[in-house]
C-alpha cells in the first residue's frame, strides 16, 4: 500500500529551483539575494521553499521560517516573531543576541525574553521608533555568523507592519549575507490588494527576482503519478484526465489521487498498480469536495481533532489542541496518529509537541465546513486554554474571544494588544484591535479616548480621511464631559488631518482652538507642535513673516521645556520662512536643523526638512541638488515618508534632465499616496504631469494633472503654474495660459520670491503679445529682496526683449541665464534658455551661431527624451530657415536584439566535471545521468540569466559565450558570476567541476541548426585549455579576463594566484590566475 500519496520528487520545477539554488549559492559566497515565489494555492511554493531549506542546511546556513496568518486579528510582524522567536531559543540565536547592543532593547518590544528590565526611555516621532525597530531586525540578521535563509510564506495575508518591515529588509539586504524568500498566492491579489504596490516597486526597482509558478502540463502530471505509484506507464488518457481535473495543481492532484485510492478507483494487483477506466473514475470536481469526502470516512474523534486544530491556525501545540478538542490523551494520540498518517497535519521539524497543517487549503476547507455554533464553542475553549498559560499573548486570546462571540471579555485583551501594536509602531493593527473593542466599551470618557486614539493611529498610518471621523466624535464627547485639555491635544492631530485632506482653513481653525486651550495649561510639547503647525500653514500661504513669527514662538516654548524634537522641527519652518527673503540665512538654519536632527536620530524631521529644502532649491534655482538627493537616499528609510523621498528624487531628476527617473519616482510616489494623503497625492500628480509634458506626452499630462479647482493654498500656484501654463501653450490654448498668468500677476507681491512662477507667467504674456503685463511681472520680481532665482528673471526679460526686436540685449540676458542654470545643475532650464538664445542669435543675423545652438539643444534634448524642448527649438529654428534633423535615441539597454553573426570580443567559459571515470564506476548509471542532466539544466539557466548563451554540451563539459550580442560591457563579470554559481552547484551535487574563462575575439557563425550559434576563435581555445588546467572546484582566468574582473574580486576579497601555464596549442607560457575552491570572507 502507498503510505504517503505525495510525490517523492520535485516535478516540473527545474528552472525555478535553479533560480533558488543560484540565490542560495550566492548567499554562501557572502552576497545577498531576494526572491519572490508567486503562484496559486497548492501550486508548489512551500515545496520549493522546503527544498531550498534542505539544501541550505547542507551548506550550514541558518534557516529561519515564518508564515503570515489569514486571521483578521494577528500579531503584528507575525512571520518575523515566529521565525526569530524560534531562532532565539537556539545556540546560534543566543550567540547572535550577544553581539547586539542597544538593538536588543528595541527587539524586546516583540521578544520579551530579550528585555533587560530597564524602560525604553526613547522619545520622538513614531517614524523614528519604527526605524529603530526595523534596524534592530537588520542588526540581528547581520549578527548571525552563518549565511541566513529567511523564508516568509503567504505574504498576501501579511499585515501592514509585516509588509513595511519586509520592504525595509528588502532595501537593506545588500548589507546582509542573506537570502530572503517570500511567497504569495497570485490568485488572491486583486487590483486594490495592499501587497500589489509593494510588488510593483520590487519588480520595477529590480529589488527582487520574481518567479511565477505555472500549472504543470500533462507530462508533469503524468510524472507525478508515476513517481507516487512507481509506475512506468501512466497512460496519456489518465494523465490528461487528472490534468484537467486538477488544473495542473500538484497539491490538488495529490488530494484527488488519495481520494481515488481510498474509493478503490486506483488499486493494487498482482502485477502492480491498476485503475478503473477514465469513464468509471469518481474523482471530485474540486479540492474542497475531495477533502470533504475524505473527512466523511474518518472516525468522529479524528474529525473533532481536525476541527479543533482548524480554529487554532496554521500551527498548534499538543496541549492546547487537547484542551480545545476536549478529549483524553488516549483518544488524542489515536486521532493525531490518523491525522498524520492521512497527511493532513505533520509535526514541526525541530519542535517536539508542535504540529502544523500540511497545507493551508486543508485547514481552510475544514474550518469553513464547521458549523458556526461548533466553531464558536471551539474558539471559546481555545481562549480559555490560552488564558491558563503562564504568559498568554493578548492578541491570540482576543482573537478567539471575538470569534467565540464573547465580546465584553475581549475588550481588555484588545486594548492590551493595541498597546503592544502601538509600541511596535504597527498602527493599522492597533486600529483593528481598538475598533473591535470600541462598540463594547460602556464608559463614555473611555469610549471617547479610544475613539481619539483610533483617529490618531489612522492618521499615523497615513489615512487622514478615516481619522477625521473618529477624532471629531471623540473630541466632541471629551469636551462635553469637561475634558477640554485632552480634547485640545487631539485637535492638533485633527488639524493635520484637515490639511492633508486639502482643507487648510479648517486646519487653522483646529490649531487656533487647540492653541487657546493649551496656552492656559502652560508650556508643553503639544503647544510647541501647534505653533509649528501654524507656521507650516503660514509658509504654505507664502506668508514668510507670519511663518517666522509662529515658528520662533514654538521653538522658544519647546526649548523652555527641553522638547528638542519639537524645537528642531519648528526651527526648520523658521528656516523656510527666512529662505523666502534671505536664501543664504534660510539654508544655513536648515543645515543646522538637519545636522542636529540627524545626530539625534530624528529621521522624520530630517527627511521632511530635506524634502522641503529640495523643493525650495529647485524652485529658487539653487545648486547642491545632488548632495540633498543623496541625503534622502542614504539616510535610514522611514516607512511613513518613503513616498516623499521618491517625490524629492523626482524633483531633482527632472531639474537635471533625467526624465525617465523623474517619471518613475513620481509614479511610485503617486501609487503609494493613492487613497491616502490627498495633499501629497496632489503634489505627486502635478509633478508627474509636468514630467510627462516635458516628454511631449500632452494627452497623458493633461489626464494626469489635477484640476485647478483642487488648489487650496497660495503655494499650490508655485507647484502647478509651470505645468498648467506650458500645457495650455503647447495645446495652442493661449487665452487659458493668459488667464493663469493674470492670476500670478494678481498675487505677484506674495509670489515674487519664486521667480520661476513669474517667468512662466511672462512666457504666457509674451506668447499673447501682452508685453506690458509681462514687464509688470518682471518688475515685481526685481524689487523683491531675495537674491535667489534671478536667472529666471533674466530669461523672462530676454523673452520680452526678443519680442520687441532687441536681439542683442535679449542674447545677453539669455546667455547669462543659461550659464547660471548650468552652473547650478538645472539642465532643463539651461536647455530651454539655450534654445531662446539660438533664436535671438538667428534674428540678430548670427546664423552660424544660431545653427550650432539649435543643433546642440536638439541633440541633447533628443537624447534626454525632452520632447517639448526639442519640438520648440526645431519650431523656432524653422522660423528662421534652419532645419535640425532628428537625433536617433540611444538604444534601450534592456532590449534583447537578435544575435548578429561575425567577429566580436567575447568572454568564453568552459566547465568540465572532474573525476568522471571514478564517478561512473561508483555511481549507478541512471543516477549519474540524472545528476549530470540536472547540472546541465542548471548551467543553461544560470548562463542565460547572466546574458550568455550555451554553445554546446560535449560529454561532461559545458561551453558558453558571453557578449554574443556585442552590446554588453560587463560580460566578463557576468561570466565569472555564472562560473561561481555553477561551481558551487556542482559541488552541492558531488560533481566537482573545473572552469576556464578567457576574453578575446571570436567568430560567431550559424551552427548545425537554425537556433544554434557556433563560436570559434582564440578566446574559446584558451578557455578550453585553462579549463583543462583547473582542478575540481577551481576557476582559472586568462590574463585579460583577470584584468577585467580584478576590482570585482578585490571587493569580495577573493584570493587569486598568478601562474604561468604551458598549454597545448600555445607557443609560449600563458599568464593565468587561479581561484581555488574557497569561500569569500567578509
Amino acid at each position: 500500500m502507498v503510505e504517503r500519496v505525495v510525490s517523492p520528487v520535485l516535478v516540473g520545477r527545474e528552472e525555478e529551483l535553479a533560480v533558488l539554488e543560484g540565490a542560495l549559492l550566492a548567499t554562501a559566497r557572502f552576497e545577498s539575494r531576494f526572491v519572490v515565489l508567486a503562484g496559486e494555492a497548492g501550486i508548489g511554493k512551500t515545496r520549493l521553499g522546503t527544498e531550498l531549506a534542505r539544501q541550505a542546511r547542507r551548506l550550514d546556513a541558518e534557516v529561519l521560517w515564518g508564515s503570515c496568518s489569514e486571521a483578521e486579528l494577528a500579531l503584528p510582524y507575525l512571520p518575523f516573531v515566529e521565525a526569530i522567536g524560534n531562532f532565539l531559543g537556539t545556540e546560534s540565536g543566543t550567540a547572535a543576541v550577544g553581539r547586539l547592543r542597544g538593538e536588543r532593547r528595541e527587539l524586546a518590544q516583540l521578544f520579551p525574553q530579550l528585555s533587560d528590565g530597564e524602560p525604553d526611555g526613547q522619545t520622538g516621532d513614531p517614524a523614528r521608533a519604527k526605524l529603530r525597530l526595523f534596524e534592530a531586525f537588520v542588526s540581528l540578521l547581520a549578527a548571525i555568523e552563518r549565511p541566513v535563509v529567511f523564508v516568509i510564506e503567504d505574504v498576501h495575508w501579511a499585515d501592514e507592519s509585516t509588509r513595511e518591515l519586509l520592504d525595509h529588509l528588502a532595501r537593506r539586504l545588500t548589507s546582509l549575507r542573506a537570502l530572503l524568500l517570500v511567497t504569495y498566492r497570485s490568485d488572491e491579489l486583486h487590483r486594490k490588494h495592499a501587497l500589489l504596490p509593494v510588488l510593483q516597486t520590487w519588480r520595477r526597482s529590480r529589488t527582487a527576482e520574481i518567479v511565477e509558478l505555472e500549472a504543470l502540463p500533462v507530462a508533469g502530471v503524468g510524472e507525478i503519478i508515476s513517481a507516487i505509484f512507481d509506475a512506468d506507464d501512466v497512460g496519456e488518457d489518465f494523465a490528461g484526465f487528472m490534468r484537467e481535473r486538477s488544473e495542473g495543481n500538484p497539491f490538488v492532484l495529490e488530494e484527488m489521487l488519495k481520494e481515488a485510492l481510498e474509493r478503490g478507483d486506483i488499486f493494487r494487483t498482482d502485477r502492480g498498480w491498476d485503475r478503473k477506466s477514465v469513464d468509471e473514475l469518481g474523482i471530485p470536481a474540486t479540492v474542497r469536495d475531495t477533502i470533504r469526502l475524505r473527512l466523511e470516512r474518518l472516525d468522529s474523534d479524528v474529525v473533532t481533532l481536525l476541527q479543533a486544530a482548524a480554529v487554532l491556525g496554521r500551527t498548534f501545540d499538543y496541549a492546547t489542541l487537547t484542551a480545545v478538542a476536549d478529549v483524553d490523551d488516549a483518544v488524542m494520540h489515536g486521532a493525531l496518529d490518523v491525522a498524520v498518517q492521512q497527511q493532513l497535519v505533520e509535526e514541526e521539524p525541530g519542535a517536539p509537541g508542535r504540529y502544523r497543517w500540511r497545507h493551508a487549503l486543508t485547514q481552510e476547507a475544514i474550518s469553513s465546513d464547521t458549523v458556526t455554533p461548533r466553531r464558536q464553542q471551539l474558539h471559546g475553549r481555545a481562549a480559555d486554554a490560552l488564558l491558563r498559560h503562564e504568559d498568554p499573548k493578548p492578541i491570540e486570546v482576543a482573537h478567539h474571544l471575538i470569534e467565540a462571540g464573547r465580546f465584553v471579555e475581549a475588550v481588555p485583551m484588545c486594548i492590551r494588544s493595541a498597546d503592544d501594536a502601538e509600541r511596535a509602531t504597527a498602527f493599522r493593527e492597533a486600529v483593528s484591535l481598538l475598533e473591535r473593542a470600541l462598540p463594547h466599551v460602556t464608559d463614555e470618557i473611555e469610549r471617547a479616548r479610544i475613539a481619539c486614539r483610533v483617529g490618531r493611529d489612522y492618521w499615523l498610518d497615513g489615512d487622514p480621511g478615516v481619522a477625521e471621523k473618529y477624532l471629531e466624535d471623540g473630541i466632541d464627547t471629551l469636551e462635553a464631559l469637561g475634558e477640554t485639555l485632552e480634547a485640545a491635544r487631539s485637535r492638533v492631530v485633527l488639524g493635520r488631518c484637515r490639511w492633508e485632506r486639502l482643507q487648510p482653513e479648517l486646519a487653522l481653525e483646529e490649531y487656533v482652538r487647540a492653541r487657546d486651550v493649551l496656552e492656559s495649561a502652560g508650556p508643553s510639547a503639544e503647544l510647541a507642535m501647534t505653533y509649528m503647525r501654524i507656521a507650516g500653514l503660514r509658509t504654505f500661504e507664502l506668508d514668510d513673516v507670519g511663518c517666522v513669527e509662529a515658528a520662533r514662538h514654538g521653538a522658544e516654548i519647546a526649548e523652555a521645556i527641553g522638547a528638542d524634537f519639537e524645537r528642531i522641527w519648528a526651527q526648520s519652518f523658521e528656516a523656510l520662512g527666512l529662505a523666502s527673503r534671505d536664501v543664504d540665512a534660510g539654508f544655513a538654519l536648515l543645515e543646522r536643523c538637519y545636522q542636529e536632527a540627524a545626530a539625534r536620530g530624528y529621521w522624520m524631521i530630517a527627511s521632511n526638512l530635506t524634502w522641503n529644502e529640495i523643493w525650495t532649491r529647485v524652485h529658487l534655482l539653487q545648486g547642491e541638488l545632488d548632495s540633498r538627493r543623496e541625503r534622502l537616499e542614504t539616510m535610514p528609510e522611514v516607512p511613513l515618508t518613503m513616498a516623499t523621498v521618491d517625490l524629492g528624487r523626482s524633483y531633482v531628476a527632472k531639474a537635471q534632465g533625467d526624465l525617465p527617473a523623474a517619471r518613475a519616482d513620481a509614479e511610485r510616489a503617486a501609487l503609494v499616496y493613492e487613497g491616502k494623503e490627498e495633499k501629497m497625492r496632489w503634489r505627486a500628480g502635478v509633478q508627474l504631469a509636468e514630467v510627462l509634458l516635458e516628454e511631449g506626452k500632452l494627452d497623458e499630462a493633461k489626464a494626469t494633472l489635477p484640476p485647478v479647482s483642487s488648489r487650496t493654498e497660495l503655494q499650490d500656484i508655485v507647484y502647478d503654474a509651470t505645468a498648467r501654463t506650458r500645457l495650455h501653450l503647447a495645446a495652442g490654448e493661449i487665452d487659458e495660459a493668459v488667464r493663469l498668468a493674470r492670476e500670478i500677476l494678481s498675487k505677484a507681491d506674495r509670489l515674487a520670491a519664486y521667480r520661476e512662477t513669474l517667468a512662466v507667467g511672462v512666457e504666457a504674456f509674451v506668447a499673447a503679445g501682452r508685453l506690458g503685463e509681462a514687464e509688470e511681472l518682471i518688475e515685481h520680481g526685481r524689487v523683491h529682496p531675495n537674491s535667489a532665482g534671478l536667472a529666471f528673471l533674466d530669461e523672462a526679460e530676454g523673452r520680452v526683449l526678443l519680442a520687441r526686436g532687441d536681439h542683442a540685449n535679449a542674447s545677453d540676458f539669455f546667455r547669462r541665464a543659461a550659464d547660471e542654470a548650468e552652473r547650478v545643475g538645472h539642465r532643463m532650464v539651461a536647455l530651454r534658455t539655450r534654445a531662446l538664445l539660438a533664436a535671438a542669435c538667428a534674428h540678430g543675423g548670427l546664423v552660424e551661431e544660431a545653427d550650432a545652438g539649435f543643433r546642440s539643444v536638439c541633440s541633447t534634448a533628443d537624447k534626454l527624451g525632452a520632447r517639448l524642448i526639442a519640438d520648440d527649438a526645431r519650431a523656432r529654428a524653422a522660423e528662421v530657415g534652419i532645419t535640425v534633423p532628428l537625433t536617433q535615441p540611444d538604444s534601450e539597454p534592456n532590449s534583447s536584439p537578435q544575435i548578429p553573426l561575425g567577429e566580436r570580443l567575447v568572454t568564453s567559459l568552459f566547465a568540465d566535471v572532474r573525476g568522471s571515470t571514478a564517478l561512473g564506476e561508483a555511481t549507478p548509471p541512471q543516477e549519474l545521468a540524472e545528476r549530470l542532466a540536472s547540472l546541465y539544466r542548471f548551467a543553461k539557466s544560470e548562463v542565460t540569466r547572466h546574458h550568455g548563451i550555451v554553445d554546446k554540451f560535449a560529454g561532461d563539459a559545458v561551453m558558453a559565450t558571453f557578449n554574443a550580442s556585442g552590446i554588453r560591457l560587463d560580460h566578463c563579470v557576468e561570466a565569472l558570476e555564472a562560473a561561481f554559481t555553477l561551481r558551487d552547484k556542482a559541488a552541492l551535487t558531488d560533481l566537482p567541476v573545473g572552469i576556464g574563462i578567457a576574453v578575446g575575439p571570436a567568430i560567431l557563425a550559424k551552427g548545425a541548426s537554425e537556433d544554434n550559434i557556433a563560436v570559434r576563435g582564440a578566446a574559446t581555445n584558451l578557455a578550453a585549455r585553462l579549463q583543462a588546467a583547473a582542478g575540481g572546484g577551481e576557476i582559472v582566468l586568462s590574463e585579460e579576463a583577470h584584468r577585467r574582473v580584478e576590482r570585482w574580486l578585490a571587493e569580495r576579497r577573493v584570493e587569486v594566484m598568478r601562474e604561468e601555464l604551458t598549454l597545448k596549442g600555445f607557443d609560449r607560457p600563458q599568464v593565468a590566475y587561479r581561484i581555488r575552491e574557497q569561500r569569500a570572507s567578509r
